[in-house]
């Protein structure tokens, strides 16, 4: 108990390991926002010079983020988040593709993608639209067989994510666009976790939809965008002026889009040297975990995006973790951002078909470039003091952990 008695209450240092859910605003986003709050704040729909600039900053962003993905700018529409782009892509494309043939079709997603898809897929069987799912496999992958028979011959739409959101599994989108292509459907993928983590070319994937959302790499909340290939259907977001080809009526937010443009050069200009490095990291944290504390196991064995771990600890319940790390400064999920409080087990585990004692003791570590050696080292020295408190009230039962 050694350990437990150097990490207390009173510590004040406070690790970060929660970069999938949201990220801190970098120096070079925030710099580049600023003018567009204050003096260049101007509505880009306007005619005078303040709107004037207000309109060829947010054009030059597009022009970046349309580079920076391998798109035309007139391809790329700024939403206000990942949730947003994913609802957009997936509605507006069905409902657009049912008017043009008289009738409802079939929307096709898996059964481990983020809540904005799953949610989407629930409201078009609402409406009367068929809905089919594929199965993943327990290593974090989409089972291609099951993606192909859910597809059938007269699929609409596929929706696939490139990276998971809670356990960083990678997805071979290209292949799983060719066989959504061959079935006749248009393809969506959800690219939030990897865009700026890992290289994203919409050609490259065989996308007509992309959706990102630029807080999960260093942009403020509230901006993302949405790529639409050139031709692909849908309907517009919402109604109201001109804005994003009148397809998404209401003023711009303008300092968010610029510091999202720059945000997203600077993370592109840097992946390579950074991913390497956090990568090397969060290897470091899993294999010491593994090495270090008992009964623990990694969840998602597939190749991942380079800051996500995902790990159960046996017996242990995650939401009882999460608050004694908190307490002794560390910042950790017990799943998704978007579903921690409800008190239920990861969609995403239950999905890959884990047992409960995985699915109800799993913590998600999620890392950034600004994620340091010490911090590992601190993260490592609390979960194994937190752990060592927490085991009086496991669960002893691991037959199948």
């Amino acid at each position: 108990m050694e350990t437990q008695a150097k990490i207390t209450k009173t510590e004040k240092r406070r690790v970060y390991l929660d970069n999938a859910a949201t990220t801190c605003v970098s120096d070079t986003a925030f710099e580049a926002m600023k003018p567009f709050l204050r003096g260049s704040f101007g509505n880009p729909s306007a005619l005078y010079a303040e709107a004037r600039e207000a309109r060829a900053a947010v054009e030059r962003a597009r022009e970046e983020i349309a580079s920076l993905i391998g798109a035309a700018p007139h391809e790329v529409y700024f939403t206000s988040c990942g949730t947003e782009s994913d609802n957009w892509a997936i509605k507006g494309s069905m409902r657009a593709q049912a008017k043009a043939k008289g009738r409802k079709g079939r929307f096709v997603t898996s059964t481990f993608e983020h809540p904005a898809v799953l949610n989407s897929a629930r409201a078009l069987a609402g409406e009367g639209f068929d809905v089919a799912y594929a199965n993943v496999t327990d290593g974090g992958m989409v089972d291609e067989a099951s993606f192909a028979q859910a597809l059938g011959n007269g699929a609409d739409l596929a929706s696939i994510m490139l990276a998971n959101n809670e356990v960083g599994t990678i997805q071979p989108i290209a292949r799983l666009g060719e066989i959504a292509h061959g079935a006749g459907a248009r393809f969506h993928c959800d690219a939030v976790q990897a865009f700026a983590h890992i290289p994203v070319n919409v050609d490259d994937l065989g996308v007509d939809y992309l959706s990102v959302s630029g807080h999960k790499f260093h942009a403020p909340k509230g901006v993302g965008f949405l790529y639409v290939r050139e031709g692909a259907p849908l309907e517009p977001f919402m109604n109201g002026g001109h804005q994003e080809g009148a397809m998404r009526g209401g003023t711009e937010n303008v300092a968010g889009i610029v510091a999202m443009a720059a945000a997203a050069r600077e993370a592109c200009e840097n992946m390579a040297s950074d991913a390497a490095r956090i990568a090397a990291l969060r290897d470091e944290l899993e294999q010491r975990i593994l090495a270090e504390i008992a009964n623990t196991c990694v969840n998602g064995t597939a190749p991942r995006v380079p800051g996500t771990l995902n790990v159960s600890f046996a017996g242990i319940d995650s939401a009882s973790l999460v608050e004694l790390l908190d307490e002794r400064g560390v910042c950790a999920a017990g799943g998704s951002a978007c579903s921690s409080h409800e008190g239920e087990p990861s969609h995403v585990l239950v999905a890959m078909g884990l047992p409960s004692e995985r699915t109800q003791s799993a913590l998600r570590f999620s890392l950034s470039s600004e994620t340091t050696q010490d911090d590992i080292n601190y993260t490592v020295d609390v979960l194994k003091a937190c752990s060592e408190q927490l085991q009086p009230f496991a669960l002893l039962d691991l037959s199948s952990f």
